[in-house]
């Protein structure tokens, strides 16, 4: 038994470290979501402004170049090109010929801008306009729209990338221009070195960091459940304990449904307690009974026919009463445990009322009851018949037990379109109204005095568990000195 125990604890996990984990995992992953991000998307980022704002200078040169690179154009161009890193290139060709048959001879530089060699000398920018893609430079050709392309280079050890090359042609007064920016869009190896050594170092520190605040953050959430854990232990000892409010909702709440329990397992051995001493001195009183009638019968009686006929009658009735009293104890077991369930059959409860009322006829017969019947006929129900039956014998001898002086009882029976509701009326001293939810208790009785004990005190709380099986409304009124009314209602079968 204490192997299975440990084996059971030690495969269980702490709270604490599995929020401690949780904590460092999500560390770990908004670090990679960073490394991500770094890499791949705000280099990717970066290259489409890059092109954006390529696209946006080619069109401002092609809206304000008109065939003349004037002092004040040139200006500009120059000063664009310095601060972006890029090379302007304004040219014509020389008659209609096709871009396959171009040579350096056909093409004539307007305006040239480089932010390294300046100027530039006129050959090697037709060299390298002649190297352009040819598709490219028939696009430029056909239309006036703005059309780009990726030139690939290599430029050294450490760097690598492609140059961005944007051009659009115009057709001006002294004929079609054609304007080309380039511009390196470079991936450099030393700055993506970098990058990733400060991306390192910051992620590091966000490790060690998560590590400790996490561990401060989870050991903080979680005690709670280590002091709940500690009262609930000395609750299990018997202490008379209290969870106490810690500020969260949820453990507020935990706290709350804790008490709540606490205090109904308090109420539930409390009536244990009294149940069981109920039970015991209902028990004794005719084993007490039956004990000393027997031994009349031993020493007096047994040779007096009369008395010992009357002796044997008393031992008969306590036996009944014994009886009568575990009967009640087992129905209220099954009950409670749902061993006992319903069989539904279609029945006519006012023939079941009479039936239970003429088992009740010595009541009036010898004691002076009276019953008043206000019984309709052919009130039809679903429910299990002999169960129901426990229940109005059960409504009815309490009724007895507590009616007032004039010994009255008053039985009812009505039906409505889709309800029938029967309610049984006793004239005694009534009940206060803090003690109506308490007489279905199992064992519960009233501070009065009882006419006659025809249950075993555990009827009503019998009543209330078969009530609660068939899903059926039932209730109590009552005022202090006008009596009670019992009752309970039933859907009406159509």
């Amino acid at each position: 038994m204490a192997n299975s125990k440990k084996r059971k604890k030690s495969g269980s996990q702490s709270l604490m470290l599995r929020t401690w984990a949780y904590f460092v995992g999500m560390t770990v992953i908004m670090l990679a979501i960073l490394w991500v991000t770094a890499l791949i998307v705000f280099r990717g980022y970066y290259t489409s402004l890059r092109e954006n704002a390529l696209v946006a200078q080619c069109a401002s040169l092609s809206k304000s170049y008109n065939g003349i690179a004037t002092e004040e154009f040139k200006s500009g161009v120059e000063s664009a090109v310095a601060h972006n890193t890029m090379r302007v290139t304004i040219f014509t060709i020389n008659g209609d010929k096709s871009v396959n048959e171009l040579t350096e001879q056909d093409i004539t530089i307007s305006f040239n801008a480089d932010p390294i060699d300046g100027v530039g000398e006129a050959e090697k920018v037709s060299a390298f306009l002649l190297k352009l893609d040819k598709k490219f430079l028939s696009k430029l050709q056909a239309d006036d729209k703005i059309h780009t392309y990726h030139l690939r280079n290599r430029h050294s050890e450490g760097a690598s990338g492609y140059n961005l090359v944007v051009g659009c042609s115009k057709q001006t007064a002294t004929g079609r221009a054609y304007i080309v920016i380039t511009s390196p869009v470079a991936t450099n190896v030393l700055m993506d070195s970098i990058m990733v050594n400060q991306l390192l170092i910051v992620t590091l520190l966000c490790v060690v960091i998560s590590v400790a605040l996490s561990y401060v953050f989870s050991k903080h959430i979680t005690k709670p459940i280590t002091q709940y854990a500690s009262v609930a232990r000395r609750m299990g000892r018997g202490e008379k304990v209290r969870f106490g409010e810690v500020g969260f909702v949820e453990y507020d709440d935990l706290a709350r449904a804790l008490n709540h329990a606490n205090e109904e397992i308090e109420k539930t051995e409390s009536q244990r307690r009294e149940f069981m001493a109920n039970v015991g001195h209902d028990l004794r009183t005719p084993l007490t009974m039956v004990k000393a009638y027997a031994e009349m019968i031993r020493d007096l009686s047994g040779r007096d026919e009369k008395k010992r006929t009357e002796h044997c009658g008393v031992i008969i009735d306590e036996v009944d009463r014994l009886t009568l009293l575990v009967n009640d104890i087992l129905d209220l077991s099954k009950l409670q445990s749902r061993t006992r369930t319903p069989e539904y059959t279609t029945v006519n409860l006012s023939e079941t009322v009479g039936n239970v009322l003429d088992r009740f006829a010595i009541y009036r017969e010898k004691h002076g009851f009276t019953f008043k019947l206000e019984v309709q006929e052919d009130c039809i129900i679903e429910c299990d018949e002999r169960m129901i039956e426990q229940v109005l014998y059960n409504l009815i001898g309490n009724a007895i037990s507590y009616t007032g002086d004039d010994k009255v009882v008053v039985v009812g029976l009505t039906k409505s379109d889709d309800e029938i509701v029967f309610a049984v009326t006793d004239t005694g001293n009534g009940i206060p109204d803090d003690q109506t939810d308490k007489v279905w208790e199992r064992y519960y009785r009233i501070n009065q005095e009882k006419r006659t004990v025809v249950g075993s005190g555990m009827g009503l709380s019998i009543v209330k568990n078969i009530l609660d099986l068939h899903k059926a409304k039932y209730g109590v009124k009552s005022s202090v000195g006008q009596g009670s009314t019992f009752y309970f209602k039933f859907k009406a079968k159509q």
